[in-house]
């Protein structure tokens, strides 16, 4: 289509007497646009085609306001395409119009259209405001992909920046990720902008947003105040959003992670070059504004405290406790008691009281398993175990029985052999040499059965006579004798009553 200065070219060298091909040769354009011009078909300023639903628009703007669409917040044109439809067959008329058609037609009147506005530029002075926010990434650590959130500060005067990355983003990981960013840029703004998050925001939104009490607490202790954005006015916050896409885009780009140390240590070396780079709006490097903006920022206070927060746990009958799904061993003497869990942000700490009773570095959900050392090689084994040497000592087919005991137990030989040592040091050696002589004549080799031949031998030698033995004269024992030597005992007042009166009837 030919613009009006063209146009008017045309027509300047047709009052001249120019004809249309020298025309169309000085002005480098086609003799047939010429010929329209000098024709009249294409007026100036362009024409535009008619289209057959001009006749039917404000039918089209009634139902346009009948057919809304609740979910996606303006009319559903398909339905008022059908509606069309239904009231021109009503006329006796026909819609020869397609649904492009009458998109095009809706969007040329303006109807469902939503002007756009433009972006909003936020100026702020230096110290005056900074922005916190969040982003999700999958990210692979080890090997293995897991989800992390991307947590950034920004400085709105000089976008000094600052990230770290968690396994998950709550209260108190905002306080430890705003205080580690507070220590690396040197103090704070007066005002952080953030969006209407649960994690700071106890409720409301916008101008009517509630601070928690704890995050108040943090705020008088850095001297600055949040303010949450309205809702749907994220430009509010754009400063923040914007390295995020920088984020994804260069620094997770060709880089590789073993856990989530590694991952937080490459993003503050990243983030010493990403401060020096030269933004081409300022003609100048975040470091280089931030020098400008130092001196009215707010101090930190003199003295920081490190942020931490309390559980109460139960030692498990493995001698652990759970935090965040994850166990962390305690010492034995704390076996089904309560402790106090002291968490940090890199160490768990178990209490009994004030009393620290054991710590440990704080595990990461879904991190990959740090290293394990590697094994120390297995104490070799005595050739001979000292019961061993004091059981052959003996002699007696007590070498010959133990060679066949440990082909017979094998890996259970050492407890067989520690049992048959423990026999050893209760009984006489002669006797248990005669048990296990028995044992290994009749190729029995559970040692707690020798204990029980040894025991009968002991019982039939000491305790019972021989079937074909003759009971002594115990009358002619010497113990006997000297007993006999006493005079017999009167037991006349001890005779039964029938006794007595037998007694006193003899003349």
């Amino acid at each position: 289509m030919l613009d009006n200065e063209t146009r008017a070219a045309i027509l300047t060298l047709l009052d001249k007497g120019c004809g249309r091909r020298e025309i169309a040769k000085v002005l480098d354009i086609s003799r047939n646009s010429v010929k329209s011009i000098i024709s009249g078909s294409a007026a100036q300023g362009g024409c535009e085609r008619g289209s057959r639903l001009d006749a039917y628009l404000e039918d089209i703007r009634a139902l346009y306001a009948t057919c809304g669409d609740k979910r996606k917040g303006r009319a559903n044109l398909v339905r008022v395409r059908e509606k069309l439809k239904e009231l021109l067959e009503k006329r006796g008329e026909k819609l020869e119009a397609s649904y492009s058609a009458l998109t095009r037609f809706c969007r040329a009147h303006g109807l469902g259209v939503i002007e756009k506005e433009p972006t909003r530029r936020i100026v702020t002075s230096p110290g005056e405001e900074m922005q916190h926010d969040t982003s999700p990434y999958t990210i692979a650590l080890g090997g293995k992909k897991v989800k992390r959130q991307c947590a950034s500060l920004v400085f709105g005067y000089s976008r000094m920046s600052y990230i770290q990355f968690y396994p998950n983003f709550d209260r108190f990981c905002c306080k430890v990720f705003l205080t580690d960013a507070f220590r690396y840029l040197g103090g704070t703004c007066r005002r952080c902008v953030i969006d209407n998050t649960s994690v700071i925001l106890a409720c409301g939104a916008g101008q009517l947003a509630q601070v928690a009490p704890e995050i108040e607490a943090f705020e008088k202790r850095f001297g600055f105040r949040f303010m949450a954005h309205e809702i749907m006015d994220c430009d509010r916050k754009g400063k923040v959003e914007r390295p995020f896409d920088f984020v994804e885009g260069n620094f997770l780009v060709g880089r590789t992670f073993k856990d989530d140390q590694d991952l937080n240590r490459q993003a503050l070396d990243w983030l010493e070059a990403a401060n020096h780079r030269r933004l081409r709006e300022f003609k100048a490097s975040p470091v280089e504004l931030f020098a400008a903006e130092r001196p009215h920022i707010v101090p930190l206070p003199v003295y920081i405290p490190e942020v931490y927060r309390i559980w109460q746990r139960s030692v498990d009958s493995y001698g652990c406790v759970s935090l965040h799904g994850l166990k962390y061993p305690a010492p034995a003497a704390y076996l089904e008691k309560e402790l106090v869990v002291r968490e940090t942000k890199d160490r768990v700490i178990l209490l009994d009281g004030r009393a620290e009773v054991a710590n440990h570095q704080k595990k990461v959900e879904g991190s990959p398993a740090p290293p394990q050392p590697p094994h120390a090689p297995r104490r070799q084994k005595a050739a001979q175990l000292a019961e061993e040497g004091k059981l052959k000592a003996l002699g007696g087919g007590m070498e010959a029985y133990l060679q066949a005991l440990k082909l017979e137990r094998g890996p259970r030989y050492i407890w067989s052999l520690k049992k048959l040592y423990r026999l050893l040091c209760q009984y006489k050696a002669e006797d248990v040499l005669a048990a296990v002589a028995k044992a290994f004549e009749h190729r029995l080799f559970d040692v707690n059965r020798i204990e029980t031949v040894l025991l009968q031998d002991i019982a039939a030698r000491d305790y019972f006579l021989p079937l074909n033995s003759q009971p002594e004269d115990y009358e002619a024992w010497p113990e006997y004798q000297q007993g006999a030597a006493t005079p017999e005992p009167d037991l006349k007042n001890y005779a039964p009553e029938e006794e007595k009166k037998d007694d006193k009837r003899d003349p």
